[in-house]
């Protein structure tokens, strides 16, 4: 699916000119606050947050709650470089409605209008299947908030035997967090391997033997059935495939679900995602999204997609900024400040065994795999057959048995990923 954002039809009656606001205090936010600035912009940008807290990256909250990093490392920018932007920051002022054909935001504050609107209010995790009467309420990793649960509930005495359930790269940062602390950790999946749909089964495998050496234990193809015991445990868990275990604590790792319940139903073209044109524009024209909420062009298939990574927010809020900047002025955007498109990216360690990917990982009647094995790291290169009977290489993802900056398997995976790019961009 795709918009042209330019052929939204604009609204006759608007309320006086009152700035950009940015809804979300998060990486694409702040971006689009630097470009508008660096791009010549001087009036007026009002910023809603949904917390108290200056904006940091979701991305380190595993390694806080892990004990990785400190709290402050957390964190991108300085309360001077934030400052230097000139926000009105409203913090703990979520946003309860958008009326984009009026251009108000409505607030437990009260009604505020803006001329543009970026829309950055990123994504929550979902706990789609774990039992709704379960005695243990779950615990999920995004936020910093939840950082600072998992972070309290890893650090107890003695210390707690811990189940993740999903397989995805957030639930190994959640086991990596657990194991960190020196927890007994356990995962659990509906699919056959870990990684979900990041890696090919070889990769997946090397990894889990990594996983496995570590004294992980492994329930693939499998879910939880049910949750009992007293409040704050021990609980006993049983498994769909008739196993039971017990366990002190429990992390849910089930995808996200994108933060727009504040749009009301046929506001905005909307599928998955907002739907944006390669200016960030939705289908009104002053209102524009980046980040988690933000559906653009995926390279490697030329469909629109949500590409939930901190670089891609980052650009997304930048070019936002950009084109809101040159609008203002009655100036088209650059062509070439545009977003025109990106592919995924994953690196994570699980206490000492490496995974990286980019690109394209499940394969297709027009894709194959390579596979190369060697004693401590293991290649799938992906490649996809062309309409005039060529290959291009689409993706990849490798596992190594060490993780060492610096390192063979970080230099492959850095030139594959220029590789993959450099095709796509030709």
């Amino acid at each position: 699916m795709s918009i042209d954002a330019t052929q939204a039809p604009s609204c006759a009656a608007r309320p006086a000119t009152s700035g950009v606001a940015i809804i979300g205090y998060g990486v694409a936010g702040v971006n689009c606050a630097i470009a508008l600035r660096c791009s010549g912009y001087a009036g007026p940008i009002r910023v809603f947050s949904s917390t108290s807290i200056p904006p940091y990256s979701p991305i380190l909250t595993s390694y806080y709650a892990g004990g990785e990093k400190s709290y402050e490392e957390c964190f991108p920018w300085t309360e001077a470089e934030l400052s230097d932007l000139d926000l009105e920051v409203l913090a703990d002022c979520p946003v309860e409605h958008l009326d984009p054909a009026a251009h108000l935001i409505a607030t437990p504050r009260g009604d505020f209008s803006y001329s543009k609107a970026l829309i950055a209010t990123g994504a929550r995790p979902a706990t789609w299947g774990y039992p709704a009467d379960a005695d243990c309420k779950p615990l999920v990793l995004r936020t910093m908030e939840d950082a600072e649960r998992l972070k309290a509930a890893l650090c107890t005495e003695p210390r707690p035997r811990v189940l993740v359930s999903g397989a995805s790269m957030v639930a190994l940062k959640a086991l990596e967090a657990a194991l960190a602390r020196g927890c007994q950790a356990s995962i659990v999946g509906v699919n056959p391997h870990v990684l979900d749909f990041n890696a090919v089964p070889e990769t997946a495998a090397r990894f889990e033997r990594g996983l496995a050496a570590k004294g992980v234990k492994m329930r693939f193809g499998t879910s939880i059935a049910s949750v009992k015991g007293p409040e704050g445990g021990p609980y006993a868990v049983s498994f769909a495939n008739g196993e039971s275990e017990e366990y002190d604590l429990i992390v849910v790792a089930h995808g996200v679900v994108s933060n727009l319940d504040f749009l009301p139903e046929g506001t905005l073209a909307l599928d998955r995602g907002l739907l944006v044109d390669r200016f960030m524009r939705t289908s009104d024209p002053d209102v524009y999204a980046a980040g988690d909420i933000a559906q653009s062009r995926e390279l490697i298939t030329g469909e629109s997609r949500i590409i939930g990574i901190w670089k891609n927010a980052a650009l997304q809020g930048a070019a936002a900024g950009k084109a809101i900047a040159a609008e203002l002025v009655g100036r088209e955007p650059d062509g070439s400040d545009a977003f025109e498109g990106s592919f995924i990216t994953n690196t994570i360690a699980v206490d000492g065994t490496l995974f990286i990917s980019a690109g394209a990982s499940t394969l297709t009647p027009e894709r194959r795999a390579v596979i190369e094995e060697s004693e401590d790291i293991t290649v799938a290169r992906i490649y996809e057959r062309t309409a005039d009977g060529t290959e291009r290489l689409v993706g990849f993802n490798l596992t190594c048995d060490e993780d060492i900056e610096g390192s063979r398997a970080y230099d492959m995976g850095a030139i594959l990923t220029m590789r993959i790019e450099k095709s796509l961009r030709s």
